[in-house]
């Protein structure tokens, strides 16, 4: 222990224990200057302050980060991380709190929300959705992970590494993003989110057996997320393993309520199709149709609605679920939903269905909250 951090310890009250974020501090230092901006400590009456206007006690982990830290701004406002004081980038008092027994402490630029859980792990919350995945095992290990991640992509002046970003700019690499999981990883082997993140790398990299290896390892740090389990049956479909992929998107459709999990239980249908499985297909179309008794008039919507627009990948996807659902539906009525030209061979991979895709990082070293 630095002799600064001595004289730190011994104003504080002796029986809590202290966290210092070494590893935080050391990418500080090593990192090119603005990337990571920290705030002066908290005073201790701001920090009474927001407990008292939460109604709660501050989770002591990050009470530890305050009383060194006051908030800070990660890679150009990609995440931010609130304060309770002047100074701070954000409020904590001011964040919206609409889940009992958790306490969001930072957002990112996509308009995602950090939060923690009743057991001290880090929950992400996409924008605009009650979508939730395991970003961290602890606060400490979420703040090494998501620093080690980010910085993949900055070369040391600061600005942008070349190469990281695809021809059109919008996102990173698959060896980029592969990367960006692996530190993420190695940072916190508990996060499911970057579990998660470097199976579908690895499926745009091509390479399927450990695609599926990663994206199962996912499914069993957060088995109540769906979308592990979803994009686990989707590169298992694709990869010819139907089986697998049938099981997958079951477990999905299972952590799913409504017409979403309706919808997962079709693309289940669509893999026991695959695998030649006319019990478990009769089964899983009865399941669907009973969660969303409208889902065949749905997938008929989406069809009409990929021709409109002449999307072929999403024509693709919806019909397909259609036949899987609806078999006996007539060829003359799948006709009348033919787009002008449909794709001559196999499409890519389709997007995900009800999910938002992750915004891409800033093309330059300003903020992404104007652009």
């Amino acid at each position: 222990m630095t002799r600064g951090r001595g004289r730190d310890a011994g104003r504080r009250d002796a029986s809590r224990p202290e966290i210092f974020f070494d590893r935080f501090r050391g990418a500080m230092a090593r990192l090119p200057a603005g990337l990571i901006r920290v705030m002066p400590p908290a005073a201790k009456a701001d920090l009474e302050r927001a407990a008292a206007v939460l109604g709660r006690a501050l989770p002591e982990v990050y009470l530890s980060f305050l009383r060194s830290f006051d908030g800070a701004d990660l890679f150009h406002e990609t995440v931010l991380l609130a304060g309770v004081g002047p100074a701070a980038p954000i409020d904590l008092a001011a964040l919206a709190q609409d889940r009992p027994g958790e306490l969001v402490f930072a957002i990112a630029a996509g308009g995602e929300r950090y939060a923690f859980d009743g057991g001290g792990r880090v929950l992400r919350f996409d924008a605009g959705a009650d979508e939730r995945a395991l970003a961290g095992s602890s606060f400490p290990a979420w703040l090494d992970a998501t620093v080690a991640r980010e910085q993949i992509l900055y070369g040391p002046d600061g600005e942008y590494a070349p190469g990281v970003f695809d021809p059109s700019g919008e996102e990173v690499t698959p060896l980029i993003a592969l990367r960006q999981a692996e530190r993420a990883l190695k940072a916190d082997p508990g996060a499911a989110d970057a579990e998660h993140a470097r199976g579908l790398a690895l499926g745009r990299l091509g390479r399927t057996a450990d695609a599926l290896d990663a994206l199962g390892a996912a499914t069993a740090l957060d088995p109540e997320n769906p979308w592990p389990w979803f994009d686990l049956g989707r590169a298992a479909l694709e990869g010819g393993r139907a089986e697998i992929a049938t099981a997958a998107f079951r477990s999905a459709a299972a952590q799913e309520t409504g017409t979403a999990g309706a919808r997962l239980l079709a693309w289940a249908a669509r893999a026991a199709q695959a695998a030649g499985d006319p019990t478990g297909l009769a089964d899983l179309r009865a399941q669907a149709l009973v969660r969303d008794a409208g889902l065949i008039e749905a997938l008929r919507r989406a069809a009409d609605a990929a021709a409109a627009d002449q999307d072929p990948e999403a024509y693709t996807e919806a019909t397909a679920l259609l036949g899987a659902i609806a078999p006996d539906l007539s060829l003359s009525s799948r006709v009348r939903l033919a787009v002008v030209s449909e794709p001559a061979a196999p499409p890519p991979p389709p997007a995900r269905p009800l999910r938002p895709a992750r915004a891409a990082p800033p093309r330059s070293g300003g903020s992404r909250r104007g652009s």
